[in-house]
């Protein structure tokens, strides 16, 4: 869609949009374990604040972007919002790095988050409460970004006026983002593989993963050749599989709704999809999506990048949105188990991206994963060449990633736990992102980490 049009197209018709992002986190104490403190007060009222608010626990502290233009300029406001969250921090509590739970003490009790007596307030904590009875207190503290775009309207227009097409244009527009939501499903895989950042848990999460986890260091649990467990079946997801439908927006709001009536989900809230279709009106999505149709989408399949302060790169950001791009040009072929496919790649790369020669499903055929990694990123070189979107290092460095498993932040996650063991790492690592925040320069591409044998080692991520 977007090759075929080039010549109508400009560069800024791609690279701007409505960019935010979601980024949670745990507060730890200097021991490594989840606080226990209440949601500090510098922040003011969790229902007011739309910046820093709180997640599943009271515990689990949540930022959130305004919606900006550019990747560059949502990088910057995370930033922002960063520094504010960790100077707003008691002195003795650090932001956990990682995606998978902290050290949980036996028996802890995971604090639910508290939004007040108001009846809105209580609805949230109860809508919580029932959460924490159906999956456990372990995977609700599971944490990630948030991905959230829209397309510059400027680019959306063109396409439409390119199409020999009779839909009206909000249709249009519905179907965009229906296709991106389509072929994320059956690509996610791909994000998977080179964001993942979760390869490793901590001994006092074993009780939700099965025994075929070994031991690679103290308390440390991994599995030969993972790389997200959050985004596997030990993180946190739906009970049963939850298929959306996605010809139209009609489909997917019945085929949701069926699901509550059921008793499959709570709410629409609980759908745990990797991508989820947004409205204008959040607090009544259903109606929001039938009255003003697709607002954007949020992308939710992607861990936090323990190396990074902010838990993701402008790079990485930079590799999403191109990502996005590609999606939208690719040809879409139909097949009958389609979400069954995408879900099976997902797990598949999940639990064993990194071993060598892995195989996935691609139209019921079996194919090399790297193979099929390589012809995505080769398409989404054309993309960056074809409109000097100048993101050639970004797609080489996903390129070398590929070649070599190690490079992944997986991969040096897994040998960096190795030398120590998953709670130091990710404690020295928040003690160190604290103290760049309060006492150096911030942020910084190039982060260096504590080695732990004595010397500083550069992970540019």
């Amino acid at each position: 869609m977007l090759l075929k049009w080039k010549d109508r197209l400009m560069e800024e018709d791609l690279s701007q949009g409505n960019f935010g992002i979601e980024r949670e986190g745990l507060r730890i104490t200097p021991e490594g374990v989840l606080a226990s403190t209440p949601h500090p007060e510098v922040f003011g009222n969790k229902l007011s604040n739309p910046s820093i608010t709180t997640d599943f626990s009271e515990s689990q502290i949540e930022m959130i972007t305004p919606v900006c233009q550019t990747v560059q300029q949502v990088y910057h406001s995370l930033s922002a919002l960063y520094r504010q969250t960790i100077v707003g921090l008691e002195k003795q509590e650090y932001l956990w790095p990682q995606s998978m739970p902290c050290v949980l003490a036996e028996n802890q009790v995971v604090p639910v988050a508290h939004f007040g007596q108001g009846v809105e307030g209580q609805a949230l904590t109860n809508y919580r409460q029932k959460l924490l009875e159906k999956y456990g207190p372990k995977k609700q503290l599971i944490s990630g970004i948030h991905y959230n775009f829209s397309f510059s309207e400027s680019l959306l227009k063109k396409l439409y006026e390119s199409q020999a097409s009779s839909m009206s244009y909000p249709v249009f527009k519905e179907q965009v983002y229906l296709k991106i939501v389509r072929q994320y499903l059956r690509y996610r895989w791909v994000l998977i593989y080179f964001l993942g950042a979760s390869p490793v848990v901590d001994a006092s999460y074993m009780s939700e993963c099965d025994e075929s986890l070994m031991k690679i260091a103290q308390n440390s649990y991994a599995k030969q050749g993972a790389i997200s467990f959050r985004n596997s079946s030990y993180g946190y997801q739906n009970q049963i599989p939850i298929y959306a439908q996605y010809q139209d927006v009609q489909s997917y709001i019945h085929s949701l709704q069926t699901y509550i009536e059921e008793g499959q989900l709570l709410s629409v809230k609980e759908f745990y999809s990797p991508i989820r279709l947004k409205a204008k009106d959040s607090t009544c999505l259903m109606e929001s999506l039938k009255k003003d149709g697709i607002s954007y989408i949020e992308i939710r399949s992607i861990d936090l990048n323990p190396f990074e302060p902010l838990g993701i790169s402008l790079a990485d950001m930079q590799f999403i949105h191109l990502f996005i791009l590609f999606l939208l040009d690719s040809e879409e072929v139909e097949s009958k188990d389609w979400q069954q496919e995408a879900a099976y790649n997902e797990q598949r790369v999940a639990l064993n991206g990194r071993r060598p020669f892995l195989k996935i499903q691609k139209l019921g055929h079996e194919i090399l994963m790297s193979d099929w990694a390589r012809e995505i990123l080769e398409k989404m070189q054309e993309i960056n060449e074809a409109f000097s979107l100048d993101l050639e290092k970004v797609i080489r460095q996903k390129m070398d990633q590929l070649t070599d498993p190690q490079e992944t932040i997986a991969g040096k996650i897994i040998e960096l736990t190795k030398q120590s063991n998953y709670s130091e790492l990710n404690l020295k690592l928040a003690k160190l992102h604290k103290e760049n925040v309060l006492h150096r320069s911030f942020p910084n591409q190039m982060f260096k980490t504590l080695d732990l044998e004595g010397e500083d080692e550069v992970l540019s991520q």
